[in-house]
């Protein structure tokens, strides 16, 4: 008699807690957590019962309380990680791209000052012939 009962209660809070899972309990709200006492309550029995005799029950349980804190914040953690990989693409493309600048702004200050020299040139003295060099 006793172990029958036992599969009715036992019954009884496994449906309670599928019943809260798919947000759709008989007696509790459907705004409440997962918990021992809204499980308890929807099943009709006590939080005692469920700690007693239903250990397997009470680590599905408690393992539903905080699942969607942790769905969040592993989302938040992946997507945190993708913002540092692209954060890090970034700052080695703006090294790269001042690496590139330096080198351009030297060419254009040697290509300025050559300019230079040769319009000076040019400009005291008319029989200056210009020798182009090609590289």
């Amino acid at each position: 008699m006793s172990n029958q009962k036992e599969k009715t209660t036992h019954k009884a809070v496994r449906l309670a807690i599928i019943r809260i899972e798919k947000a759709r309990p008989n007696i509790v709200s459907d705004k409440r957590k997962m918990s021992v006492a809204a499980v308890a309550e929807e099943a009709g029995v006590s939080r005692a019962l469920i700690h007693r005799d239903c250990p397997d029950l009470l680590e599905r349980i408690k393992g539903g309380v905080n699942k969607g804190v942790r769905q969040q914040r592993d989302a938040k953690h992946t997507e945190l990680n993708e913002y540092k990989e692209r954060n890090r693409e970034l700052r080695s493309e703006v090294a790269e791209l001042k690496a590139m600048l330096a080198k351009v702004q030297s060419q254009n200050a040697t290509l300025i000052r050559k300019n230079m020299a040769l319009s000076c040139g040019s400009a005291k003295n008319s029989n200056i012939t210009q020798i182009v060099y090609s590289k």
